[in-house]
């Protein structure tokens, strides 16, 4: 095991958590629907090449991750805007979309079970995460509708003149399914090349693997 002085060894500590808290801060402005704000504040600049990696799809480069994650999800919000508006005109239809941004969403995200390894030249870290998340959806016959959605998250951070950011983030979503309705035999989550989602005949799937220590992110793997 390593020994570090006083002092790297506060370094690493305060870095540590400052990326498990750029993790959770993120996670806090898209149940809000900042999706550019989101973006902005803590992913990396254009010219480190982002990716986003889900079940079934791979984002990269800025532009792709910012389609998916800001234009994506402000059409879907106006969208929804438009639901809840015919289906509760008393309360929305004399509103403008900044004045009822995601109203009947909520889309909770729980950060859990950090798993963060600090590259020994504090440039770069790895995190892994569980999030049990309580979103509820706007149906567009029904309106908000409730959902269970459970998922690992997996990302490389690097450090920038203004902080931690993410570079790259793999989302494994195990399942989705309307709250009431056994997700055993009912997931929405999609499988697809780059990950299988839960399914009650196949064993538990690892994904990719969980952070271990390395000295630079030469000498590691990419999420």
């Amino acid at each position: 095991m390593k020994t570090y002085t006083e002092k790297q060894l506060a370094s690493r500590i305060s870095n540590i958590r400052s990326v498990e808290n750029v993790m959770s801060k993120y996670a806090f402005l898209t149940y809000y629907k900042r999706f550019s704000e989101a973006m902005q504040k803590y992913w990396c600049a254009p010219d480190l090449e982002p990716t986003l990696t889900t079940n079934d799809r791979k984002y990269t480069g800025y532009a792709a991750v910012y389609h998916h994650l800001v234009e994506c999800g402000e059409e879907d919000t106006r969208r929804d805007n438009e639901v809840m508006r015919r289906l509760f005109p008393d309360e929305f239809a004399d509103k403008q979309d900044s004045e009822m941004w995601g109203a009947g969403t909520a889309m909770v995200h729980t950060i859990t079970t950090p798993v963060i390894e600090l590259a020994e030249d504090e440039a770069t870290a790895k995190g892994m995460f569980y999030s049990l998340g309580a979103c509820t959806e706007i149906d567009p016959d029904q309106g908000p509708k409730a959902f269970w959605v459970w998922e690992k998250y997996a990302a490389d951070f690097v450090k920038e003149e203004d902080g931690w950011k993410i570079w790259h983030l793999v989302v494994m979503t195990d399942f989705k399914a309307p709250v009431g309705e056994n997700w055993a035999k009912v997931n929405l989550a999609p499988t697809g090349s780059y990950y299988t989602a839960y399914k009650p005949d196949i064993t538990p799937q690892e994904g990719v693997p969980v952070p271990k220590p390395y000295e630079t992110f030469q000498d590691t793997f990419s999420y």
